[in-house]
């Protein structure tokens, strides 16, 4: 097995130069590339199939974590149900999107907040919906050094859930699920790399 150097800056350069954007879907029928007008039709077609989306201008979240102002934005909102002991349980699930597009205007990463209820009380055990649907139509990310590097770049901690579908990374964090095109994921890589370069470079300036 063939290590690649996600921390080489050449490495990367030419990985993003052979890597397409992503054409798998995201949640809920998304696609990398989609632009804000595209992203809005996609939720008019998504509700005239009688899926529930909310708009409001302020969507702020408590959790165990605190309180959260996540800003403008779209809530899917949708009953959810799993199988636990072979008994079949329910709740609500509520999930903000959170759309980040490049400079061209592009979707190039999708977070959503989950909040999932659910009907009854299972403490630590409460399943997890999002994180069962993702993980039936994703993979288990098999690229050690990418995971790594995913780890070495404090985009998740080393138990942290992470997927892959096609050029999609799928990887969670203490309170989003987030979906990444690998292209953007490789260019954020390289700016890293580049900013560590400018920095120590700006201490060898320092004298002492």
């Amino acid at each position: 097995n063939q290590s690649i150097d996600y921390g080489n800056k050449e490495v990367l350069d030419s990985l993003i130069k052979s890597t397409p954007h992503s054409k798998d879907t995201l949640f809920l029928g998304f696609t990398i590339g989609m632009n804000k007008s595209d992203f809005k039709s996609h939720i008019q077609k998504l509700r005239k199939e009688n899926k529930t989306f909310d708009y409001s201008n302020s969507n702020r979240i408590s959790t165990f974590a605190g309180k959260f102002d996540l800003g403008s934005g779209y809530t899917f909102k949708t009953s959810i149900s799993t199988e636990v002991d072979g008994k079949t349980i329910t709740g609500n699930g509520q999930y903000f999107l959170e759309p980040v597009y490049n400079k061209n205007g592009g979707l190039m990463k999708l977070n959503i907040v989950p909040i999932e209820k659910w009907n009854g009380d299972y403490g630590f055990d409460k399943p997890n919906w999002l994180e069962d649907k993702i993980a039936e139509n994703s993979e288990r990310l098999k690229d050690k050094d990418l995971k790594q590097a995913l780890i070495d770049n404090e985009f998740i901690d080393k138990y942290d859930f992470v997927r892959r579908k096609g050029n999609l990374i799928i990887y969670e964090t203490t309170l989003t699920i987030n979906y990444i095109d690998l292209k953007t994921l490789l260019l954020e890589f390289l700016i890293k790399e580049t900013e560590k370069e400018i920095i120590k470079e700006d201490n060898e300036d320092i004298k002492f």
